[in-house]
């Protein structure tokens, strides 16, 4: 392989790089190596065509797209090995000159941008005062209580606060409809979690009661079939549950903790709030002292930066939902919004996310701020009685999780010494 590069004005570097006919050839056989399984030609066994059959079966080019994906990534992977100063910000464009003798491509290497810093040394930041009053350590308590409630059947009427057991049916122009039956439902009569009036008209039924409860569905009702629409549900009431609270007193306390008087559960109740709200003020401290470092440079960001970092940041969404059973299309149908849309609302997140990820850089590299590897078994022999040496803990971690750890412990250190030298007040 050989290449020559030239300098553009947008800081970007273009690399003209070319394989030659054998190197080009070698590429396109592994191809075939790689892929011949997907092919079935008559009178072969599948995967065991051979490839000048398969090419005139299915075209001469079957290959060239992983043949030339084999080549890019050899290719970048040897220019990023020999321009030790080359620093690029997002994976290459790429454009293909010529596949004749051999293959001809152009890549396009968008560079870390100058970045010009403000004053990150010597600035003043406030950091708020917190304390806990009497009503939130009483809120904490309550909310104790409510993980200790207990439902008892009753013989009286429904009102606020119950729980009724039901059977429903539901229909809408007199048709049933999916999702509007269920047998046995426990409804917390007042939680608004049916629609519109519909527990409303439970209050004061017993259990055994019938009735028709009519509704209507909201105009943007998520099933396009409902919107709008009046329904009825027929009900049947089986049980009515009242909600019993415990007493706030020395027994319950010795029930929820390892403490034996409700006073002693308040205190601990309070000083867990104070540690929860110092590290929230700690947090903010942090944020504002960024914010302004990151408000006080300037740099210009690279577009395909700003892409790459939306691309993130809708992997990552779409990780969030699968874990709550969804997907991205049912999502974009569900908010009405397209794809291009969502991308947009995330263009000033990832131009900030961008901005400070290559301000902490410059801070770093000007500051000479380095993670060691003392820093690195210390770090991971924190919590071990084992202790490994530093070619164990690589052998451990490999080198994908490797490179994780250590920006996580430069970004500690990045911050251990913005707040040294800084005045946070």
């Amino acid at each position: 392989m050989k290449y020559t590069k030239q300098t553009l004005q947008d800081k970007r570097i273009q690399f003209d790089v070319t394989f030659d006919k054998t190197e080009w050839e070698e590429a396109v056989q592994t191809a075939y190596e790689k892929n011949k399984g997907k092919y079935s030609v008559q009178g072969f066994r599948k995967g065991h065509a051979p490839r000048k059959v398969l090419e005139k079966t299915y075209g001469s080019s079957l290959f060239y797209d992983d043949a030339i994906d084999g080549c890019f990534y050899k290719g970048y992977f040897e220019i990023l090995s020999k321009e030790k100063d080359l620093q690029p910000v997002a994976n290459p464009s790429i454009e293909i000159k010529s596949i004749d003798e051999g293959l001809n491509m152009v890549l396009y290497v968008t560079t870390k941008p100058d970045v010009e810093l403000g004053e990150y040394k010597g600035l003043t930041i406030t950091k708020e005062k917190v304390s806990v009053k009497k009503e939130e350590v009483d809120h904490e308590l309550e909310h104790m209580r409510e993980h200790q409630t207990k439902y008892v059947e009753v013989e009286r009427a429904i009102k606020e606060g119950d729980i009724a057991t039901i059977d429903f049916s539901g229909s809408v122009d007199g048709k049933k409809f999916d999702g509007g039956t269920a047998q046995d439902y426990d409804l917390e009569i007042g939680s608004h979690s049916f629609i519109d009036n519909f527990e409303d008209q439970l209050v004061g039924l017993k259990k055994g009661d019938s009735k028709d409860v009519k509704v209507k569905f909201p105009e943007d009702y998520h099933e396009e079939k409902l919107k709008g629409k009046p329904a009825v549900f027929e009900i049947k009431v089986k049980a009515v549950k009242e909600k019993v609270l415990p007493v706030l007193d020395d027994k319950f306390a010795s029930e929820v903790s390892e403490f034996e008087t409700l006073e002693e559960l308040k205190k601990d109740t309070e000083k867990k709030i104070l540690e929860r709200k110092q590290k929230e003020a700690e947090e903010k401290l942090e944020s504002k002292l960024i914010e302004k470092i990151i408000d006080s440079s300037k740099v210009e960001i690279p577009q395909v930066m700003i892409d790459e970092q939306i691309e993130d940041f809708i992997k990552d969404f779409e990780y969030r939902l699968s874990y709550q059973g969804l997907n991205l299309d049912g999502f974009l149908k569900y908010s009405g919004q397209t794809l291009d849309q969502l991308k947009a609302s995330r263009k000033e997140d990832a131009k900030k996310t961008c901005k400070t990820r290559l301000v902490f850089e410059q801070i770093i590299l000007k500051e000479k701020i380095k993670v060691t590897d003392k820093d690195l078994e210390e770090k991971f022999n924190e919590n071990s009685d084992k202790k490994k040496t530093i070619e164990e803990i690589k052998k451990t971690l490999g080198q994908e999780q490797l490179n994780y750890f250590e920006n996580t412990l430069l970004l500690n250190k990045l911050m251990k010494f913005l707040k040294k030298n800084n005045n946070l007040e």
